[in-house]
């Protein structure tokens, strides 16, 4: 059983039976309820995907993200669906984990099942030969930065204004060293952005200042791992900075294992905030990401493009949203308010 179907048993156009679907006050009601009649007759569920192929809108939108078990991602995704579901659509996750082919398959995948657009989160997108063989053709939204990207549509967090002032404010404290953790395949923009960052505050008394990155997996484990491989094979820092609350909560457990003290012996930062990094102890020091807000940005540049898809079709937008410094205990913070915000 199909529309097409449905439309012959019920005397009407396949059009009609659309209307049904998305615009039922448009409908007469005694036609509107025989087109009914016959669908629960015959226990009639519209394919939703073959359904975009008839009306030319298959009510879905995908959100493609490197991983899901990050708050920021989680936040990023809630935010898209606050704003989907208010517009009446669904939302498709694909996880891709850093890995372009993963990308690419769901990104066919998603063509194929003519979902009305994409929302890709993460510092690249497909790029070269394959995308051009894939002709997405279809509004997308990019949320990061990347110069080699089909989208024409991005927003992304301010990270080189979040970076200058963290170190700002870790310098300040008399701070000289630092090494970061991150997953290169997230957070590459974050270590380029410290390393900027640190180029443009040399301390006034002329003594450099010294920074070193160590790729981890975005996670507790990774944390946990990078900070023991640190305490083994180098000296350490005055500040440990991590991607990702996430490794910095491991970082912390392995500190811990060490006998080391935070802040006394070894400072910690991260740069990105969670409920945990708060209550934890002691609680740390961290840049948060509006990622909600930013995925309901997202949401509605892409719905705009969506929506005005025969317009301006060439037309750029790139939006930027600036996070926020939250400063804690973990960074050797001595002020007696418990959170300060920058």
């Amino acid at each position: 059983m199909n529309i097409q179907k449905i439309a012959e048993l019920a005397g009407v156009s396949v059009a009609t039976v659309s209307r049904v679907f998305n615009h039922p006050e448009k409908v007469l009601p005694e036609t509107r309820e025989r087109i009914i009649a016959v669908m629960e007759e015959h226990n009639f569920t519209p394919n939703w995907f073959a359904r975009g192929l008839t009306i030319g809108t298959s009510k879905t939108i995908a959100l493609l993200v490197p991983a899901i078990v990050s708050n920021l991602y989680q936040n990023i995704i809630s935010g898209v669906e606050t704003v989907a579901g208010n517009k009446g659509y669904a939302v498709i996750f694909g996880q891709t984990r850093g890995d372009w082919e993963t990308e690419y398959n769901f990104l066919k995948l998603m063509k194929d099942r003519k979902v009305d657009g994409v929302i890709h989160v993460g510092p690249r997108f497909v790029q070269g030969s394959s995308l051009e063989s894939l002709s997405l053709d279809m509004p997308c939204v990019h949320i990061g930065r990347s110069e080699n990207c089909d989208c024409k549509v991005h927003c992304y967090f301010d990270t080189d204004k979040a970076a200058h002032r963290l170190l700002h404010h870790l310098t300040e404290l008399g701070n000289r060293s630092f090494s970061l953790i991150y997953d290169s395949k997230q957070d590459g923009e974050i270590a380029v952005a410290f390393e900027n960052a640190l180029q443009t505050l040399s301390p006034k008394s002329g003594e450099k200042n010294h920074f070193k990155s160590y790729e981890a997996e975005d996670s507790t484990e990774g944390g946990y791992l990078a900070l023991q491989r640190i305490i083994k094979q180098d000296s350490l820092p005055d500040v440990l900075l991590t991607g990702g609350d996430l490794q910095a909560i491991g970082a912390l457990k392995a500190a811990r294992d060490s006998e080391l003290r935070i802040p006394e012996d070894l400072a910690l930062a991260s740069f990105n905030d969670s409920p945990v990094c708060s209550v934890v102890s002691p609680a740390l020091t961290c840049v948060e990401m509006p990622a909600a807000k930013l995925g309901m940005t997202a949401a509605r540049l892409l719905f705009d493009s969506i929506e005005n898809d025969d317009e301006e079709s060439d037309y750029s937008q790139e939006l930027i949203l600036q996070p926020k410094l939250k400063i804690r205990e973990s960074c050797g913070n001595k002020t007696d308010i418990f959170e300060l915000f920058d």
